[in-house]
């Protein structure tokens, strides 16, 4: 297996990470069991559980106790401003509908990123029920596997793709409709649910590409970092329509669904 970072920010997003897994697996009890996961709405697209607060509260104290003057943003949480120059973005539970139906695909995602450029210093993404992880520590991705991660280089008429799209139903609408263009021209595309869970399968090879619709920063700081330095790519851009896509993964297919969603 390969050696957890323990020191630095790598080491302390990576401990974060870990801490919110643990706090989404304790309200989850048995693996699987949707009745322990208190949905404040679970009929709303995008709901917000106990276990998301659960987990936001524990990276926050963690990372607190080492760097109290760092700024925050976290999708529970909101915004807090730092003096340090370093902003932390986390998104504490991503994949929460999977976890209020029991389906155990979902991520806990933490990056740390200069405030003067945006640049991600350090990133980690843990999947609590499976107990996978990738870290980017000193511009190199470690992984749970013990194995080097690195981005597929398949052809964009072989790749299988993940999406994610916006909640709102107008955009929600949009979207698949841009989607409609690509998935003729795939091998397949897949909603899997976890914009971060993709990201991390992209940087691994597991999936050659990742599209989204309207994301937010915290599903993708940790994520698009990972895949950056596992050897793959990225791209944003709007549409005359108003929507933002990002694309990530092998430069032929970030370039290709580019062009089949912009035309």
């Amino acid at each position: 297996m390969s050696t957890r970072p323990r020191d630095g920010l790598a080491g302390l997003a990576f401990t974060a990470a870990r801490a919110g897994g643990r706090q989404v697996l304790r309200l989850l009890g048995d693996a699987g069991t949707r009745a322990r996961v208190d949905a404040a709405d679970e009929h709303a697209r995008d709901p917000v559980t106990a276990a998301d607060l659960a987990s936001d509260e524990a990276i926050r104290t963690v990372i607190g106790r080492r760097r109290p003057d760092d700024a925050w943003l976290t999708e529970e949480s909101g915004a807090r401003p730092g003096t340090s120059g370093l902003r932390w973005v986390v998104d504490p539970l991503d994949g929460t509908v999977n976890v209020t139906r029991g389906i155990l695909r979902f991520a806990v995602s933490v990056a740390v990123e200069s405030e003067s450029d945006g640049a991600v210093l350090a990133a980690a993404v843990v999947q609590p029920a499976s107990g996978e992880w990738l870290v980017l520590d000193d511009g190199t991705v470690k992984a749970s596997s013990g194995q080097a991660p690195g981005v597929s280089a398949r052809e964009p008429g072989r790749a299988l793709v993940a999406f994610a799209v916006p909640s709102p139903p107008a955009a929600r609408r949009a979207a698949y409709t841009g989607l409609a263009v690509v998935a003729p021209r795939v091998q397949d595309l897949r909603n899997f649910g976890s914009t971060v869970c993709d990201l991390a399968a992209v940087a691994t090879g597991r999936l050659d590409g990742f599209l989204s619709v309207d994301p937010k920063p915290w599903d993708l700081a940790a994520g698009v970092a990972l895949v950056e330095a596992a050897g793959g790519t990225s791209r944003r851009w709007h549409r005359s329509d108003g929507l933002c896509f990002l694309a990530v993964g092998g430069a032929a297919v970030v370039d290709a669904l580019h062009r089949w969603t912009d035309e």
